[in-house]
């Protein structure tokens, strides 16, 4: 019988101690990669509803019928970045933030023309690493470094 409520204590103390808020650190580490335009902040898998006032009218507007999905994949293009969504029922989820120019950066400062070394040093060792990208996986959202010529020369937020 002693064991038993020696086992039980220690049971219940270890399905206690994961019971605390979780550290900052951690919760940083599952945190969505996440594009910032102006006030905007565009997460692939976002409801485009939510994300389109914060980011106003787009330069142009392009749509059609999904191959993939039951619906409209749409395109909204903006100066330095392209947004897709696809549909999902009633709404439409941002399916790719894809940065065009260096006109904009990561919300890390990376951008157009960054050495892979850059994107080492803002992001850390990628989950999967090629001659030709960088691509980084957290929170749902796979962020693709597209390297050419020693430097990168697309960005793109993808639902992981």
């Amino acid at each position: 019988m002693k064991r038993f409520v020696v086992f039980a204590c220690l049971l219940a103390a270890l399905l206690l101690a994961g019971c605390g808020a979780p550290d900052s650190v951690d919760a940083a580490a599952q945190a969505a990669y996440v594009f910032q335009s102006g006030e905007a902040a565009v997460t692939a898998g976002d409801d485009m509803a939510q994300v389109l006032p914060a980011l106003g009218d787009p330069k142009s507007y392009f749509e059609a019928p999904s191959c993939a999905f039951d619906g409209l994949d749409k395109t909204y293009t903006y100066p330095g970045f392209v947004i897709t969504t696809q549909p999902e029922g009633e709404k439409d989820l941002v399916n790719a933030v894809v940065l065009t120019d260096d006109s904009v950066t990561t919300p890390e400062g990376i951008y157009i023309g960054s050495s892979p070394e850059d994107v080492r040093g803002a992001y850390g060792t990628p989950a999967e690493e090629g001659e030709t990208a960088l691509i980084y996986t957290r929170g749902g959202v796979k962020l693709t470094f597209i390297l050419e010529n020693g430097k990168v020369c697309s960005i793109e937020y993808l639902i992981a």
